[in-house]
């Protein structure tokens, strides 16, 4: 039977009915990798497709902001939380199923499940996603990857999404316009991942597989501050110039600290939660990280990271994205 809970108090007046979880005032910041962030209004934990329209379809008839939140890498949520419905995609859609040269993942796969899972397969070429702790969905949508040909699009073949006209959508990777860290589904975030099929055109044997990803796990952990709350790389390396982790440390900032928001001495590119930090302290330090570098050497740095609902601030389903 459809759980109903009655946001009244919170303001929202209606009720949200799925077969799945629904909580009121549910906290953020323990489903995100960087454990900071308010609760939100009203956290969704859909069954399968169908309850994932139902709250499209709610959040299109009320008008309520609508958000979406996988294994929570890669993302700032504000301290204040979000309002409306966050969607909490990565306890569902876990398929996985694998038919002669051809894989299609749910979109609440774990990337390092992926990469383990085709390696017990004896399929290579996945091994470099072992070391990214986000989902399928978030993956494809930033083209994810770890440098240079290590990139999801290059072995991906089609994605399916759900669109806020409450379409099941097919588009192939060449319609996606794929690059370094960059897709189409960018300029649209109400469009939703559920499912991504990839090509697997390289074989190996297992155990040569499994070596790879530990030796590639040992490098991360060498290069980066695996052992702390964090989000993964802040920035976004400037075309064609010096990594974005260079610049921070030749600008004097590895170690500097607001609050409990510091500039990792490991990796200048992460930003480290000490204990307490607050998203507010991150987002001065990515400020302060930004008119530096851009003072000292002219390069202004993009954000890798999506903060929320500061990025998407519109109603999820305006009659201009319907």
């Amino acid at each position: 039977m459809p759980k109903s809970i009655n946001y009244m108090d919170v303001g929202l007046n209606h009720s949200l009915a799925i077969r799945g979880q629904v909580y009121d005032n549910h906290p953020l910041a323990p489903l995100t990798t960087w454990k900071i962030g308010g609760s939100a209004q009203v956290l969704a934990v859909p069954r399968d497709l169908d309850d994932l329209f139902e709250v499209f379809r709610q959040a299109q008839t009320y008008e309520w902001p609508l958000f979406f939140l996988g294994r929570g890498s890669n993302l700032l949520i504000a301290d204040r939380g979000l309002p409306g419905i966050t969607l909490h995609l990565a306890p569902t859609f876990k398929e996985l199923k694998l038919e002669g040269d051809r894989l299609r993942v749910g979109a609440g796969v774990s990337l390092p499940r992926l990469a383990h899972y085709l390696a017990v397969q004896g399929v290579a070429g996945f091994e470099f996603l072992a070391g990214i702790p986000g989902t399928v969905g978030a993956a494809v949508r930033l083209n994810a990857g770890t440098g240079p040909g290590q990139e999801i699009g290059a072995h991906l073949r089609q994605v399916t999404l759900v669109t806020p006209r409450l379409q099941l959508v097919t588009l192939t990777a060449a319609e996606l316009n794929l690059s370094y860290r960059h897709s189409r589904l960018l300029n649209f975030p109400h469009w939703l991942v559920v499912a991504a099929e990839f090509y697997l055109d390289e074989t190996a044997p297992p155990e040569k597989i499994q070596a790879r990803i530990s030796e590639l796990l040992r490098q991360r952990q060498a290069k980066s501050p695996v052992n702390s709350s964090n989000c993964g790389s802040v920035f976004k390396n400037p075309p064609g110039g010096r990594p974005a982790g260079w610049l921070i440390e030749q600008a004097g900032l590895k170690g500097l600290r607001y609050g409990d928001a510091q500039v990792s001495a490991h990796h200048a590119n992460f930003i480290i939660n000490l204990g307490n930090a607050t998203a507010a302290q991150v987002k001065a330090l990515i400020a302060h990280i930004q008119e530096t570098v851009g003072k000292l050497f002219g390069v202004t740095l993009e954000r890798e990271i999506v903060i929320l609902p500061d990025d998407i601030l519109a109603p999820a389903l305006t009659p201009a994205i319907k």
